[in-house]
């Protein structure tokens, strides 16, 4: 489970499915530890987007590129999560089930990769640590430049190359 303090800093996932199916998700990622919640039409999915609250959507295959078009947040196909189960009797008939099992675990990668990366931009670093940052932008830039200058000095017929 989640304690108080990390779900007060986590944002909250976007859940883009039909109603039923968004609540359904919505009380299963809440009963997890998960801050969820379901948008069913675009205006609130676009609202609710532009409003840079979620870091993570959850919804079915067709929908991931208007998402990503909205916003570049990680998508969750919640359709990959659905398997098919013959059943026990004769008939020809299978049924899809529903792992959830596997969809909190990569709800939970997103969600710890999210948290983990907000922390470390949020720590400030410790004096050594930020002048050695420096220095090591500071290489980092003056092998660029002098990459670049070699190349403008080099002849024409050289860079054809």
């Amino acid at each position: 489970m989640t304690s108080y303090v990390q779900s007060k800093q986590q944002k909250p996932i976007l859940v883009f499915l039909a109603k039923g199916a968004a609540g359904d998700i919505v009380a299963q990622l809440t009963e997890n530890g998960h801050v969820a919640t379901a948008v069913s039409s675009v205006p609130e999915l676009f609202d609710a987007l532009r409003s840079d609250r979620y870091f993570v959507a959850v919804t079915m295959r067709s929908d991931i590129d208007m998402i990503r078009k909205i916003k570049t947040i990680p998508v969750v196909n919640i359709e990959v999560f659905f398997h098919s189960v013959q059943s026990t009797a004769k008939s020809v008939s299978s049924s899809k089930e529903f792992d959830s099992d596997a969809f909190l675990r990569r709800v939970g990668v997103l969600t710890e990769a999210r948290t983990n990366r907000i922390s470390a931009v949020q720590t400030t670093p410790a004096v050594g640590e930020a002048a050695m940052a420096g220095a090591a932008k500071a290489s980092r830039w003056r092998a660029a430049t002098s990459l670049l200058l070699s190349r403008r000095a080099a002849p024409s017929a050289e860079r054809a190359d």
